[in-house]
C-alpha cells in the first residue's frame, strides 16, 4: 500500500477522533453549566421586560376591568398559559392534544404548534424560561424543555429538547403534575423551575405537591432524560402543600412567578381562588377570589404586569391592578 496513502488514512481518523472527543467535552461542559442566555450579561431581565409587578405587589390587590375574551381558536381544553417577554407573545397549552397557540399581547391569534416526538399528549401546563425556550408539564409527570423560533413557528411543529422525570405516575388518575413555573436567575440565586401536582378534595389519594429543580441541569450527551438517578438532577419539595394550604385551596391547576422571583402565585380551579405564596416556605401572603370566566386552569403575568387567567372553557380573563388603568386587550 503507498505509504502516503497510509499516513493520509491515520490523520483523518485522528480528526475524527478529535471531533468526537470534543463533541463529548462540549455535551458534558453544556450539562454542567446550565442556559448560557441565563448567564448572558446582555440579556435583559424579567422584571425589566414585565412592568408593574414588582416582588412587593400583592395579588389581592387587582381586580376585574374587562369582559372575559373567547378563544374561539381553541376547541376545548386551554389548560395552561404564559406570557413569553422575550418571544413577546402568549402561549397557552391545550390539555389531551398536545398543542401550543399563540397569541400577541391584545391575544390576536398568530397560529399553533403541534407536538412531534415523544411528549404525553396529556400536556396541562407550560411556562416562559430563557430568551427562547418554555418549560412544558404532563400528567404522566414529566416536564420538557421545548425551544420556540421563527423556523419553528414556520414549520407549525415543536419537540423537547430536554426531559425531566418529576415522579413515578399519579396514584390518582389524571391527577399528576399541571403546573409549571420559571424563577429567573439574580445576582444571588440561581434559575429554577417549579412544579405543582394537582391533588383534589374529591380523591384522597390526590395530594397537592410543589417540587423544584435547578435550571442548570442537563441531559448526558447519549440521552434526553434526567431523572433522581442522574447525579445531577433532584427534585426538591421545599414543603408540605397539603398542609400549607388546608382550608385555603385544595387544588392546584397552574403557577407563575412574579417578574422579580420573590413570590409564587398559584391557581385553584376547585377554590375558585388565586394565592400568593412564599416559594421557600410556602406561607400565605396574599389570596385573590376569582370570577368572570368559569374554570381557571392557569396564570401568567402580562407585559403591563396584568393577571391573566386561562379558563379550560376557553376564555381569558384579565385583572389589573387598582391603581393601574393599562389593559393589554382592545
Amino acid at each position: 500500500m503507498n505509504k502516503n496513502r497510509v499516513i493520509k488514512r491515520i490523520s483523518i481518523r485522528r480528526i475524527v477522533s478529535a471531533i468526537f472527543l470534543l463533541l463529548i467535552v462540549s455535551a458534558c461542559t453544556t450539562r454542567n453549566s446550565g442556559y448560557s442566555s441565563l448567564t448572558d450579561k446582555a440579556q435583559p431581565t424579567v422584571a425589566s421586560l414585565i412592568t408593574n409587578f414588582s416582588g412587593e405587589t400583592r395579588i389581592s390587590d387587582f381586580s376585574i376591568r374587562t369582559q372575559p375574551k373567547a378563544l374561539v381558536e381553541i376547541p376545548n381544553n386551554a389548560s395552561g398559559i404564559t406570557w413569553h417577554p422575550y418571544l413577546k407573545q402568549y402561549f397557552i397549552i391545550r390539555n389531551n392534544a398536545a398543542v401550543i397557540y399563540r397569541y400577541d399581547q391584545n391575544f390576536k391569534y398568530l397560529g399553533q404548534l403541534k407536538k412531534t416526538g415523544k411528549i404525553n399528549n396529556d400536556t396541562e401546563g407550560l411556562t416562559y424560561s430563557d430568551s427562547n425556550h418554555v418549560l412544558i408539564v404532563t400528567e404522566a409527570n414529566t416536564a420538557h424543555r421545548v425551544e420556540l423560533n421563527q423556523q419553528i413557528f414556520n414549520g407549525l411543529y415543536f419537540w423537547s429538547n430536554s426531559d425531566y422525570r418529576l415522579d413515578s405516575y399519579p396514584k390518582q388518575k389524571n391527577k399528576g403534575f399541571e403546573a409549571i413555573a420559571f424563577r429567573p436567575p439574580s445576582a444571588s440565586r440561581t434559575a429554577r423551575i417549579y412544579a405543582g401536582q394537582e391533588g383534589s378534595r374529591r380523591y384522597p389519594n390526590a395530594k397537592m405537591r410543589v417540587v423544584y429543580f435547578d435550571a442548570s441541569a442537563r441531559p448526558s450527551f447519549m440521552s434526553r432524560l434526567l431523572t433522581e438517578e442522574d447525579e445531577h438532577f433532584k427534585v426538591v419539595e421545599p414543603f408540605n402543600a397539603e398542609e400549607k394550604f388546608a382550608g385555603v385551596i385544595t387544588d392546584i391547576s397552574g403557577m407563575t412567578f412574579d417578574p422579580v422571583g420573590k413570590t409564587l402565585i398559584i391557581v385553584s380551579q376547585e377554590s375558585h381562588k388565586a394565592i400568593q405564596v412564599d416559594p421557600a416556605t410556602g406561607e400565605l401572603l396574599s389570596q385573590l377570589p376569582l370570577t368572570g370566566a368559569p374554570s381557571y386552569e392557569g396564570v401568567t403575568i402580562g407585559p403591563n404586569g396584568q393577571l391573566v387567567f386561562v379558563s379550560e372553557k376557553n376564555w381569558v380573563q384579565i385583572y389589573t391592578k387598582n391603581n393601574n388603568d393599562k389593559v393589554s386587550m382592545q
